[in-house]
C-alpha cells in the first residue's frame, strides 16, 4: 500500500441487512415470478395437445426406465398404500421390463 493511498472500508460479511429490513422494499412487479413458469405450460400443454400421446407410447417402447421414472415423479412424496386392515403397506417391488422383438 503506497503512502498516498486511503486504507479502504473492509468488506461487509455476514447478514447485509437488519431484522425486518429489505433489501427491495419496493417487491416484485405482479406476475413476474409466474411469467416464465406459465408461459412454459402453456407452450408445454400446446405441445402435448399436438404430440402427447404419441409420445408417450414412444417413450414407453424405447425407453421403459424412464417412463417409469416419469410415473413415479407424478405420485405425490406422502403417498402411503394401505393394506385391508388399515396398516402401512410394503410399497417395494422389483419391476423388470422386456424389450418386445420386432
Amino acid at each position: 500500500m503506497s503512502k498516498d493511498a486511503a486504507p479502504t472500508a473492509p468488506k461487509q460479511r455476514g447478514r447485509p441487512f437488519k431484522p425486518g429490513q429489505s433489501g427491495n422494499p419496493a417487491g416484485r412487479q405482479k406476475g413476474t415470478r409466474n411469467k416464465l413458469s406459465e408461459e412454459f405450460v402453456s407452450a408445454l400443454f400446446n405441445d402435448f395437445q399436438e404430440n402427447g400421446v404419441e409420445a408417450i407410447m414412444a417413450m414407453r417402447q424405447e425407453k421403459p426406465n424412464e417412463y417409469v421414472k416419469v410415473i413415479a415423479s407424478l405420485i405425490p412424496a406422502q403417498f402411503q398404500a394401505v393394506d385391508k386392515d388399515g396398516e402401512a403397506a410394503d410399497l417395494s417391488m422389483t419391476v423388470t421390463f422386456a424389450r418386445k422383438s420386432t
